[in-house]
């Protein structure tokens, strides 16, 4: 789990399936991601980061732990 990704996704009210249509990336496939069976391609990362307006670095939009204030 991506504690951050899914903070960014919830502020802007993006759910899963339109990040996924939005990034091209597969629905089951980002969330089988998401859940961390398998990892983000860093183009996959950057387009996450795009549509979300690079609210962060992306080292920390992948966190594995929360970024803290």
């Amino acid at each position: 789990m991506y504690p951050n990704l899914e903070a960014e996704l919830g502020r802007r009210k993006i759910s899963k399936k339109e990040l996924a249509r939005l990034t091209g990336i597969r629905y089951n496939t980002l969330c089988d991601k998401c859940l961390e069976k398998f990892g983000f391609t860093l183009d996959e990362a950057v387009a996450i980061s795009d549509v979300l307006g690079k609210p962060m670095p992306i080292e920390d939009l992948f966190a594995k732990e929360a970024k803290t204030a």
